[in-house]
């Protein structure tokens, strides 16, 4: 019997607000930009970068850190000077973080609520236990306050915090040192076949994989 939940972020609990990756896009086009990319070609390089980033780390099972992949960008624009790199990228982070929270993430589903309050009235233990990309831990933990669902969690693992990513069994020990149910006694939800579900099943838990933005509590009952 399921006793304890473990839910992915990203495409599984929220998604990106389309006006935080605009607003971004447009501070470092101001700032940053002495190529001139227009704002939907900066756009495009984040999301490159941002995929060239999560598959390193899942392949290495490690976390580079926000501030480093800011850097790599702010440097394929030329914007740069090498004396001064470390500064200019902690401030574009500390930048994008803060419009990160001025534009919150959005719930993935109207369900999200819902779901979340129903398995805790059923004692469900939840926790998060995301990799985390541009966006950290810290930041995060923000994000979920203003949706209001923060609460209904008992713990969170970031990848950036813990130095490990999922799929590594490290990012999953992380999560179960936590716990206090056996292993087949955790679900690990989640939307990446390779991170999400075969990680967890590797490790021990159990796992369901999310492949409908519009799930409902019924998908996850299936599992419980």
């Amino acid at each position: 019997m399921i006793r304890h939940i473990s839910f992915d972020l990203w495409l599984t609990l929220i998604k990106s607000n389309p006006l935080f990756k605009k607003r971004r896009a447009e501070l470092i086009a101001d700032t940053y930009n002495p190529k001139g990319l227009n704002i939907s070609q900066i756009e495009i390089l984040i999301k490159r970068k941002d995929k060239i980033f999560d598959r390193y780390n899942e392949m290495k099972g490690t976390k580079i850190p926000a501030k480093e992949m800011y850097l790599n960008i702010l440097t394929d624009l030329g914007s740069v000077p090498r004396n001064v790199a470390a500064d200019h990228a902690e401030r574009l982070t500390r930048q994008a973080n803060e419009l990160f929270i001025e534009y919150p993430p959005l719930l993935l589903n109207d369900n999200i609520p819902h779901i979340l309050n129903q398995l805790n009235s059923e004692n469900k233990i939840l926790n998060i236990g995301s990799n985390t990309g541009f966006v950290e831990g810290q930041t995060l933990r923000k994000a979920l306050m203003k949706l209001n669902v923060f609460h209904l969690f008992s713990f969170c693992v970031f990848s950036d915090e813990v130095k490990t990513s999922k799929p590594s069994p490290l990012f999953f020990q992380q999560i179960y040192d936590n716990i206090h149910v056996s292993k087949n006694q955790v679900l690990h939800i989640g939307d990446n076949p390779k991170t999400d579900y075969r990680g967890a099943v590797r490790f021990g838990f159990d796992a369901l994989l999310i492949t409908d933005t519009n799930y409902t509590l019924n998908d996850i009952k299936t599992k419980l």
